[in-house]
């Protein structure tokens, strides 16, 4: 079997003791000191490497004993005043075994670093490559998001209004049909009216001079303000044909106190009432009215309002001030745009800070906004005519609004309640006949008020038939 025959240039005591110059000549032809390695490679074993046995036989060599180094390597001094050279046997093993990558080091020394730098920016790109990738998703996300929560909050919720119908047929909740009395389950010519949300009902008894409650379900009054016995006088334990009236949340009352020419607050359980607007004698000073016919509350402003039936006017009262300011009308009685006749029922619209006044004498409902100089015709005739037909009243008494703002208006002499869908000027009578009176349940006699309950169910202050009609919506 043949071995590998391989020659060292042997770096001999003789060519160390050539001579200087020869030397230096050599050193500054070769900045970068190298051991020349040649090799004769067999035609069988084409890998080229220094075997054991060259690199035992240099170990044992003495004179190179004293030149290999701990770390393997051999120590080369050309002359006293030069660095050793050193030559270190497993890079020279390594350096035959691999003989490009030893000349792509020797030709290339940066390659590594090169490598590195390579390798550092495909981690930076890719890196990179990654957070524009998270950026774009996080986009899509959030844009997918954020057109749900428009199309969400753009998209309006279908509020499917009530059916606005109701028998025909009333029942009644209060007072014995065409019998009025004293007693407490009759009523004398009942004018206002009030609901709370769980039923109960509250009249004004007009000719009884009293306020009567009906808790649901009952046809048995209670007196809650006034005399039961009907009394009246002008004290403020008693009361003297009153006409309207509005509840608040804790059932406290606000009365039209009409022939006292006054207006009270009078408080749950309370014997007396406590004077609000007005005087009690009547007169057209700021601090006077004559006839007071309906009472409205503002309570965002604690302001309270009364219909000045007498002289044509809205007056306003502040808390603690009896003394009040005119909120409409004033410029006496007539039928132009800053004129009232006979305003008889008002109801104070919150969202639109106005009244709507139902002008007794002219035939129609008006709006005022507060503020204002001038009313605008809401329904009925501009010109102040009476009629019977869907667009015409005839001595309007009572009024209020649903929560869809459509408008309930009771006709007195059309013995009628007329439903105006809100802006329509043409109206639906959804109780009683138009023209006809009559006492059965499908008839009305003179309808002075109307209420709504929680369920727009209809209560009719049927004031000639001395009793409280219901009229259920289905």
């Amino acid at each position: 079997m043949k071995t590998n025959s391989i020659s060292i240039v042997k770096v001999t005591r003789q060519r160390i003791k050539q001579t200087k110059n020869n030397q230096h000549q050599k050193i500054k032809k070769t900045s970068n000191r190298v051991v020349h390695v040649t090799a004769r490679v067999s035609h069988q074993n084409t890998s080229r490497s220094v075997s054991n046995s060259t690199i035992d036989y240099l170990q044992k060599d003495k004179s190179f004993q004293s030149k290999v180094n701990n770390n393997n390597s051999i120590a080369l001094n050309q002359h006293q005043d030069d660095k050793p050279v050193s030559l270190n046997l497993s890079k020279v093993k390594d350096a035959w075994a691999n003989p490009m990558n030893y000349h792509n080091k020797r030709s290339n020394p940066n390659l590594n670093n090169k490598k590195k730098k390579t390798y550092t920016r495909s981690c930076l790109i890719w890196l990179l490559l990654v957070l524009v990738l998270l950026i774009i998703t996080g986009l899509i996300v959030l844009i997918v998001f954020l057109t749900k929560s428009k199309k969400s909050s753009t998209t309006t919720t279908n509020i499917v209004n009530p059916v606005l119908r109701w028998n025909a047929s009333g029942i009644t909740v209060a007072g014995v049909t065409g019998m009025s009395g004293i007693n407490a389950s009759q009523l004398n010519n009942p004018w206002g009216l009030a609901l709370t949300y769980d039923g109960t009902l509250y009249v004004t008894d007009c000719y009884n001079n009293r306020v009567q409650q009906f808790v649901s379900g009952s046809t048995v009054g209670t007196t809650v303000a006034g005399h039961s016995n009907g009394m009246f006088n002008s004290m403020l334990n008693s009361l003297f044909f009153p006409s309207k009236i509005v509840l608040d949340s804790n059932e406290n009352l606000y009365i039209a106190d009409g022939f006292n020419n006054r207006g009270l607050y009078w408080a749950k359980g309370s014997n007396l009432g406590v004077l609000i607007a007005g005087t009690g004698v009547p007169g057209s000073a700021l601090d006077q009215l004559n006839y007071t016919y309906d009472i409205a509350r503002n309570w965002n402003s604690d302001i309270t309002y009364a219909a000045d039936y007498q002289n044509n006017r809205v007056m306003g009262y502040r808390p603690g001030n009896i003394t009040g300011f005119v909120v409409a009308g004033n410029n006496g009685a007539g039928g132009n745009y800053t004129q009232l006749d006979g305003p008889i029922a008002i109801y104070f619209d919150s969202l639109t800070n106005s009244f709507l006044i139902a002008n007794f004498n002219c035939h129609n409902i008006v709006r005022w906004t507060l503020g204002a100089n001038n009313w605008t015709l809401v329904v009925g005739s501009i010109n102040g005519l009476p009629g019977s037909t869907s667009t015409l009243l005839f001595a309007p008494t009572g009024l209020t609004l649903d929560p869809m703002g459509n408008l309930y208006v009771a006709d007195l002499v059309n013995h009628r309640i007329q439903l105006f869908l809100n802006g329509e000027m043409n109206a639906t009578t959804i109780a009683g006949k138009t023209g006809q009176l009559g006492n059965d349940s499908m008839s009305l006699n003179q309808p002075y008020t109307i209420a709504l309950d929680n369920q727009l169910n209809l209560y009719v202050a049927d004031n000639h038939n001395h009793r409280i009609q219901k009229f259920l919506r289905y």
